[in-house]
């Protein structure tokens, strides 16, 4: 007597009678056999090397989220008055505390970028990285990037965000740090991101999937990514990653989410640090 299993794969329900490991071997195959091979590596990747980050340890807290008063201090037992410059911090050390933003860059630009070029064999600007549409993204920078400043600066005021935010707490310590905590943030932290999750995954699924599911599985990803942040950063992260979606097809790259989505988050940041005492 033979074992019936149902499998759905991208061409419709597979039948297959055998025995148990016969089965399972089938069943192995499917997940590599013609374009499948693409969509597994993309999202196999995702799931390890985001789960891998979420669990980089966070560094400390810059400031009191229950009361907006900072609690970073130097070696245990100096208190930091933010910005006022009276604390230094090797630059080692100060590099050691931007570990989440680093790592994002390897692990969401980096690397992605590499699996394209040496692994799919696939030109980067399949994949949002370079500018097509100029007209496009300036277009949609200027409508959208007073409200992200907006929202982002108001976000500071809310205390619950000193759980999470700045992600390196060293930034708080003087006007060179948080401005060098800035560029970093700008040009490895919100590049890598929105490759990855617009680019890499959005696009790169869109060629096997399509285009609606490609996004909604990017806009999960990311949204998962917050569980633990302030619920409307959580929520907001639903509708951000649906526009920046859409304007990835509009404008045919990353750079417009790139950009508003930077300008959110650096916001936040610099509304933080200078609203901590």
């Amino acid at each position: 007597m033979t074992e019936r299993n149902d499998l759905d794969d991208t061409n419709g329900a597979l039948f297959y009678e055998g025995t148990f490991l016969r089965s399972a071997f089938c069943y192995v195959l499917a997940f590599v056999k013609g374009k499948n091979l693409k969509t597994t590596i993309i999202l196999l990747y995702a799931v390890f090397a985001l789960t891998f980050w979420k669990y980089v340890p966070p560094t400390p807290k810059l400031a009191d989220p229950e009361t907006g008063r900072c609690v970073l201090t130097i070696d245990g037992q100096t208190l930091v008055k933010p910005l006022d410059g009276s604390s230094s911090v090797a630059p080692l050390l100060f590099l050691w505390n931007a570990r989440k933003i680093w790592s994002a860059f390897f692990i969401m630009g980096v690397v992605p970028a590499c699996v394209v070029k040496f692994v799919f064999h696939e030109r980067l600007a399949d994949y949002g990285l370079f500018l097509k549409s100029p007209k496009r993204i300036a277009t949609s920078c200027l409508f959208f990037l007073p409200l992200f400043l907006i929202t982002g600066w108001a976000s500071g005021y809310v205390k619950g965000f000193y759980n999470v935010y700045p992600f390196n707490s060293l930034a708080g310590l003087s006007w060179p740090c948080l401005l060098v905590h800035t560029a970093l943030y700008f040009f490895l932290y919100y590049l890598s991101w929105e490759f990855m999750f617009r680019g890499f995954i959005q696009l790169g699924l869109t060629q096997t999937l399509g285009a609606a599911p490609a996004v909604m599985i990017q806009v999960v990803l990311s949204t998962m990514l917050h569980y633990g942040h302030p619920i409307t950063e959580t929520l907001g992260c639903i509708a951000g990653g649906i526009l920046w979606g859409y304007l990835v097809f509009r404008t045919k790259s990353i750079w417009s989410g790139w950009a508003q989505h930077a300008l959110l988050g650096i916001a936040l940041d610099w509304s933080l640090v200078l609203h901590a005492c």
